[in-house]
């Protein structure tokens, strides 16, 4: 039976939507599996040539041309070529290619890799961590982001994800009922226009992660780097009253405040979570670290660049003015990344809170182990917590969130080590228990604070239960894992209440 076909069936047994019983048994009946199949679509890729297996992290299947540069991309695209673009990796000057692509392929990379999460934000299908590819331009492949196979075309049919408007009503019905059991709200990781209108039809019920950094694609990306360049070099404050450097903050800040404005109005009444800029020098083209993930990014270039910092903060501002005089119902909250010491928001909390007034939200980021150690001390100076799941992951492990998973992984699965990538699903072993104590003593310090994750881990199925259990607010995901999330969200409730009544005691 078709996938469509099941969701319409189990919505038809349900006669009388008040009774929870029927919801229940409806819900039940859909797999996670069947939602995702009629989300991205499938097809027979028939007996073409395997040219390289990888890591299929963003699902669906698509046909196209190989372009390897930005330009050949945009220019293909420009003729009306179906596009592949195939590269070593990615960064955020890419991704204006990566948008007019029907499929991505990285050499390197993992789950949570930049061409991975990207993908996924765009519904792309994407296979990442392939190694050496023996592809050159104008070849013709063949991409399953489910399997993580690429191929030369065979003879089978592909048929492409389906458009919102192509999706069944029946999967509207059925995940509003799963609002209605779930827990755990679901959110979306978007964070432009587009992405903002997609995730409020597929039913976000608000923005767990709008990413600074992400609103600054191709040429705009050159601003960062300047900001990058003038902030530090060999590890040394330098003079902010530079004039370019205060000229590309200046531009910073006014892109920020328009582009939010379009965000809010496709987000009217709904959370927007605002991350501040929390930009790696490599993906950026700035200067060298030894070792960037851990470098000048996030709460710290804040701190050592306050004009920066308030910018960011100002734009929201700005925004939220602009928002209100259209008629529109901005709900802004402010995210601040990569803190570890609470010291670090002690500094930047007060310049925030200048800039925004006392009504926006301030919340921090848990994605360091010290950061989940001390989350009392942090729950203690802020409205809300968000687990930064990739991060926390790639800090708690010492593993390279886009190394790790093309290199080492199928060795260590062979090997019995580990069943399944922790930038995957959760680790319970240890990232999760990092996760409960934070949440424990966040709660014991401030028993209404929020609590969230916005790692892309708010979309597999296996996490959202462990987020579930776990009692959080929210989990936020890609706009099309965003259904997926709720039918996991209501699948959890679901098994936590049976697991209770069955332990209830006999009479």
């Amino acid at each position: 039976m078709e996938s469509a076909d099941i969701i319409d069936r189990a919505v038809g047994l349900v006669r009388d939507e008040s009774d929870r019983s029927q919801l229940v048994a409806a819900l039940r009946s859909v797999s996670i599996e069947a939602v995702v199949d009629v989300l991205h679509g499938g097809g027979d890729v028939g007996q073409g040539q395997l040219v390289a297996t990888g890591l299929g992290v963003s699902p669906g299947v698509a046909e196209g041309i190989v372009r390897s540069t930005v330009d050949a991309a945009l220019d293909a695209f420009d003729r009306g070529e179906d596009v592949v673009l195939v590269m070593a990796a990615t960064t955020p000057a890419d991704e204006i290619a990566m948008r007019v692509a029907v499929a991505v392929v990285t050499e390197g990379g993992g789950s949570a890799s930049h061409a991975a999460i990207v993908a996924r934000d765009l519904a792309v299908p994407a296979v990442v961590g392939t190694g050496p590819l023996p592809l050159l331009d104008g070849d013709r492949v063949l991409v399953d982001g489910a399997t993580g196979e690429v191929r030369r075309p065979g003879a089978g049919s592909v048929t492409a994800a389906a458009t919102i408007d192509e999706l069944p009503d029946s999967l509207a019905t059925l995940l509003g009922w799963a609002d209605e059991v779930a827990t755990i709200a679901v959110l979306a990781n978007v964070d432009h226009r587009d992405g903002a209108a997609l995730a409020r039809r597929f039913g976000a019920a608000g923005i767990g992660l709008c990413r600074i950094e992400h609103m600054f694609l191709g040429e705009r990306a050159a601003l960062v780097a300047a900001v990058l360049d003038h902030t530090a070099v060999d590890h040394s404050v330098v003079d902010h009253s530079a004039a370019d450097h205060l000229t590309a903050i200046a531009e910073i800040e006014r892109i920020i405040a328009t582009d939010l404005v379009d965000v809010f109005s496709e987000m009217s009444g709904l959370p927007v979570t605002i991350r501040l800029l929390d930009a790696p020098r490599h993906e950026f083209g700035g200067p060298v670290e030894q070792n960037p993930m851990m470098g000048l990014r996030g709460v710290r270039l804040g701190v050592v660049n306050e004009a920066l910092l308030r910018a960011q903060a100002r734009a929201v501002a700005t925004a939220v003015g602009s928002s209100r005089a259209r008629g529109d119902d901005p709900r802004p909250r402010i995210l601040v990344p990569l803190v570890s010491l609470p010291g670090e928001l002690a500094v930047v909390a007060p310049w925030i809170r200048d800039e925004v007034g006392p009504d926006v939200p301030i919340g921090v980021m848990i994605e360091t182990p010290r950061a989940a150690l001390c989350a009392d001390r942090l729950a203690s100076l802020a409205d809300f917590v968000s687990f930064g799941t990739n991060d926390l992951t790639q800090f708690t492990y010492g593993w390279s969130r886009d190394d790790l998973e093309s290199q080492i992984l199928d060795d260590y699965i062979g090997a019995g080590i580990i069943d399944v990538s922790p930038f995957e699903t959760l680790d319970e072993g240890g990232v999760v228990r990092l996760m409960a104590l934070a949440v424990e003593t966040a709660r014991a310090a401030k028993p209404e604070i929020g609590t969230s994750i916005c790692g892309e881990h708010g979309g597999d199925p296996r996490s959202v239960a462990i987020a579930s259990q776990l009692r959080l607010g929210s989990v936020s995901a890609s706009p099309y894992r965003v259904p997926v999330a709720r039918l996991a969200a209501a699948h959890a409730a679901i098994d936590a209440s049976t697991e209770s009544d069955a332990a209830r005691p006999a009479g």
